[in-house]
């Protein structure tokens, strides 16, 4: 797995190029003399080392449409058949959500693709939507930031852990972990105005992802989500991504965690409005001090660090 620096000259020019000046594969031709088949294979050999783990997910023949697609040179039916394609398979979804948060602050205001819900999901919504329920319908979160989707094998994993994570966790009974900021939860209350949650950070080689779980909250509307940061203040705060709630109040997401981000002396959850300021609100509803981070065992992955999120003392 490769950051965008670690690409090779001729890669990071081509993806720089193709995002941030909007050139297509011909125009890169002329501007940099080489035929234009070698500068499409460039770009996307860029994007699967950028990810290759969630690339492994994807069918072959599907690879380079899809890279085509998150670079931008995709227009009329051939990018039509590739939204078709990730509404149909979520290793594509999966790895074009990848991409694009390795490539974020390349894209211009506007200019990053949208990827279309699974055919599941859509059709989970459409029929909410058509009973008039008012949970969550049409809310877009991307007006702040994607979802959390933390790539490859260790996003099922940690999936999975979402799934069997103990409620000991999020009322602080389970003693192998972190303190938190504000002191410890009582209850895992939900939908009650009393939240708890917690964050548990695992590794596997040189990845890390966390793992976010909280209850009690006030139930996501289409005017506003719920957003995790990596914080020292409200100078300082980086974004891991935002995900709205069920209708009762419950969150559960997981995410890849950038270098550096022990440097960090807290997590912390805020409520933001949709469509507003990227940055954070100021409105922290959970905060957790950063733990003690383990190391990662061999090739497994690894539980690195847990922490208590409870409201922020004053």
């Amino acid at each position: 797995m490769a950051t965008f620096d670690q690409l090779s000259e001729e890669q990071r020019a081509v993806v720089e190029l193709v995002l941030r000046r909007g050139k297509d594969y011909e125009q890169l031709s002329d501007m940099l003399d080489m035929p234009e088949a070698r500068v499409r294979e460039l770009a996307r050999d860029a994007l699967v080392e950028l990810a290759p783990l969630s690339a492994r997910g994807v069918e072959e023949d599907w690879r380079g449409q899809l890279a085509d697609y998150v670079l931008g040179q995709q227009s009329g039916p051939e990018a039509t058949a590739t939204r078709g394609h990730l509404r149909r398979s979520e290793a594509a979804r999966t790895w074009a959500r990848s991409l694009m948060d390795s490539l974020e602050q390349l894209y211009d205001n506007g200019s990053m693709p949208a990827i279309p819900e699974g055919e599941r999901a859509g059709r989970a919504r459409r029929a909410e939507e058509g009973s008039g329920s008012p949970r969550l319908a049409g809310v877009d979160v991307t007006k702040r930031r994607r979802l959390f989707a933390a790539g490859g094998a260790l996003a099922l994993v940690v999936l999975v852990a979402v799934l069997l994570w103990p409620i000991g966790v999020l009322t602080g009974d389970d003693d192998d972990g972190g303190g938190s900021a504000g002191g410890g939860a009582d209850t895992a209350a939900v939908g009650t105005g009393n939240p708890a949650g917690a964050a548990v950070i695992l590794g596997q080689g040189d990845q890390r992802a966390v793992q976010v779980q909280a209850t009690g909250l006030e139930p996501s509307t289409r005017k506003f989500a719920y957003q995790f940061w990596l914080y020292d203040d409200q100078g300082k705060a980086k974004s891991l991504g935002a995900q709205v709630t069920d209708d009762k109040g419950n969150l559960a997401a997981i995410g890849v965690l950038p270098k550096g981000f022990e440097s960090y002396r807290y997590f912390d959850l805020s409520r933001e409005p949709l469509g507003g300021d990227a940055g954070h609100s100021g409105q922290s509803i959970l905060r957790g001090a950063m733990p003690r981070i383990g190391q990662v065992k061999g090739k497994k992955v690894t539980r690195l660090g847990q922490v208590v999120l409870s409201p922020p003392s004053g």
